[in-house]
């Protein structure tokens, strides 16, 4: 079985299933791995736009597996539900008056999947905060809290994203760290464009 031919039979198991809606094929992907013991060997990364779907896509490609097996074809599979931020929140008291003095460390993201909702917590590191605080002053004063639930909410997508290299999971995973490694491209993309915005009125 060839990769194409994979994903050609994940779309009618999903189709019978009723769950093709759910399976994001765009982002999935098939590949063929090098032989492992004369053993032919392929991978599959599934991605579900509704975690609902996701213990029947369990079940889908458990099977796949089996019958590939029978054919004498290993079969490596990750299923990845696809989450995104609702909203984002700080967890102290805000202070509008001093940007310095906004609570950075800690905040709430709800995220989202299908019907499925999630609470998570947010750390933000002193390095992050120190690229978020550079970000600011380039951000006129009385928009500066909805640029930095903004730049976190950016942050926060990007972590969850089905393709990222360490994709994280809310469901096992209650809580994130933001270093600034992870906001530091993003600050540094939007002062840039800020500078241009500025140079181009002069």
């Amino acid at each position: 079985m060839s990769p194409e031919a994979l994903k050609k039979r994940v779309m009618e198991e999903f189709k019978s299933s009723g769950l093709l809606k759910s399976l994001d094929v765009e982002t999935s992907a098939f590949h063929e791995l090098p032989r492992l013991l004369k053993v032919r060997h392929l991978s599959m990364r599934l991605v579900l736009d509704d975690v609902g779907a996701l213990a029947a896509a369990s079940s889908i490609a458990a099977e796949i597996k089996r019958d590939l097996e029978h054919e004498g074809i290993d079969l490596e599979y990750e299923i990845r539900p696809q989450w995104k931020v609702v909203s984002v929140c700080s967890v102290a008291p805000e202070r509008h008056e001093d940007a310095d003095s906004m609570p950075f460390e800690q905040f709430q993201a709800e995220v989202q999947s299908g019907r499925a909702r999630r609470s998570v917590t947010i750390h933000v590191s002193a390095e992050a905060k120190t690229h978020i605080l550079q970000f600011l002053r380039h951000v006129a004063r009385a928009y500066r809290q909805n640029a930095i639930y903004r730049l976190l909410e950016t942050c926060i997508n990007q972590k969850l994203s089905s393709r990222a290299e360490e994709y994280w999971d809310p469901v096992l995973y209650h809580s994130r760290n933001i270093e600034w490694r992870d906001v530091a491209r993003i600050v540094e993309s939007r002062v840039a464009f800020s500078e241009r915005e500025a140079m181009a009125i002069v």
